[in-house]
């Protein structure tokens, strides 16, 4: 009885202690922002954060571009391209492996170095799109 009683207990302290996916992803989000944004520019791209967005469960990189891709004109003769490599990204990547099974949307928001104001790129994939 007493092993029962015990057994029950340690259940209840760990469900207890159990953090969801979406918390999870806040939780890494932020930590990654804190840790390692900005990143160095590489490929004339810098990630300037992330961010997860629990009401529609979207794990949101908001990035800049430089030098040669910091040109509207650029972007949108290769959009097609981008949109393609950040999508095999995706369907590549290990470490979100269980946001993608939980189906959740990545997004990128990529603004222009000389003038932030300006959104040069801006995508959703959904479950849809790398699965």
């Amino acid at each position: 009885m007493k092993k029962i009683v015990i057994i029950l207990f340690s259940v209840l302290i760990f469900s207890a202690c159990h953090e969801s996916l979406e918390d999870r992803a806040a939780r890494e989000a932020k930590e990654y922002t804190q840790r390692y944004c900005p990143t160095p520019v590489n490929n004339f791209t810098r990630t300037d954060s992330v961010v997860f967005e629990k009401p529609t469960r979207t794990y949101h990189y908001y990035c800049t571009f430089s030098d040669k891709l910091d040109d509207a004109k650029i972007i949108n003769v290769n959009r097609s391209q981008i949109r393609e490599g950040l999508l095999k990204g995706i369907k590549e990547s290990t470490d979100i492996k269980a946001y993608k099974e939980a189906g959740f949307i990545f997004e990128y928001t990529c603004r222009s170095a000389k003038n932030p104001s300006q959104i040069l790129f801006d995508d959703k994939f959904s479950e849809k799109d790398y699965h």
